[in-house]
């Protein structure tokens, strides 16, 4: 038998997908990463098949669904046409599709009793002093979209807000609002790989900076072991979503424990490596064995697939 065909799909070649293409073809598997730009569904009474770029049928075991907000549209109608083709997608449309919005992610944690942020989810109507009233200043402002930390901030003044709901009615989208939890710059994300905890770093703040984030300067610290109410908490969270693969973000607040801040379907699990600086030595190796397991994952899927197709319950993408 051939070996599997894996589909990977980016918005762009990353050091994510990468590393996956090589861990899939230590254990014998074959890796195509494509852009959602390169692909074509053609559609026939009701059956589908998925071209690439040149117009050849593109017989993909299972598909990646890396594809990060810039490619937002264009990736997640994809991933159902592959899905809807029988091709098994990890993290699936749907998952990524409500993974990606905020307040979605809110409503999960709050649907299954996981500790979270206090959040506010606020029509441009609302009333600023209640607003105030019920998270206290400063409070967090976040888009409903957004990545990377970008557009995430502190509002420190009843003015800052009230410049926020008049932006927020002119766009017809809520101010995504949360308490500010003290941490001193730092908080910790962990890497899920088959809704299991992977590895963990602590992510501190650039001198000068609010958001943690990576990209935008941060500095990781690995975590290991995971403290075992934290890979607990982790992996509640990523089964909440239903996410094989999820970034679980939190901070060990000393007065509450452990409080969840938001849980990301496209977590940069080598990006993490090749941007913590001298810490890259120690997270290379976990991120590496990440990979790994996602390429197990993925692996296991498209051998699922091609048993059902073998006994004639699949469908040929």
């Amino acid at each position: 038998m051939s070996s599997p065909t894996i589909l990977i799909l980016v918005r762009e070649p990353t050091a994510d997908s990468e590393a996956l293409a090589l861990a899939l073809a230590r254990q014998g598997a074959h890796a195509l990463i494509r852009r959602p730009e390169a692909l074509t569904v053609a559609i026939d009474g009701r059956s589908l098949t998925i071209m690439d770029g040149n117009g050849a049928p593109l017989a993909v075991d299972a598909a990646l669904g890396w594809t990060s907000l810039a490619a937002r549209d264009a990736g997640l109608w994809l991933l159902r046409a592959l899905e809807q083709a029988g091709v098994p997608v990890m993290n699936r449309a749907a998952v990524l599709d409500g993974g990606q919005l905020k307040p979605v992610g809110s409503l999960v944690l709050a649907a299954h009793g996981l500790p979270h942020a206090r959040t506010l989810l606020a029509g441009a109507d609302a009333d600023p002093d209640m607003l105030i009233a019920t998270l206290g200043l400063p409070m967090v402002v976040k888009p409903c979209l957004g990545t990377k930390g970008g557009g995430v901030r502190l509002i420190t003044d009843r003015t800052d807000l009230v410049t926020l709901l008049a932006a927020a009615a002119a766009s017809r989208l809520p101010l995504y609002l949360q308490e500010h939890v003290p941490n001193s710059g730092v908080d910790l994300r962990i890497q899920c790989v088959d809704y299991r905890p992977s590895y963990a770093f602590r992510r501190h703040a650039a001198p000068g900076a609010f958001v943690t984030n990576l990209h935008a300067g941060g500095r990781a610290e690995l975590v290991a072991p995971i403290p075992p109410a934290l890979a607990a908490l982790a992996m509640a969270a990523a089964r909440a979503f239903d996410a094989p693969i999820a970034g679980v973000d939190l901070i060990e607040s000393p007065d509450r424990g452990p409080v969840i801040l938001e849980v990301n379907m496209t977590p940069g699990f080598f990006t993490a490596a090749v941007l913590a600086g001298d810490q890259r030595v120690v997270i290379e190796p976990a991120a590496r064995a990440a990979a790994d397991a996602i390429a197990r994952g993925l692996i296991r899927m498209a051998a699922s697939r091609r048993r059902g197709a073998a006994l004639g319950h699949g469908t040929a993408a």
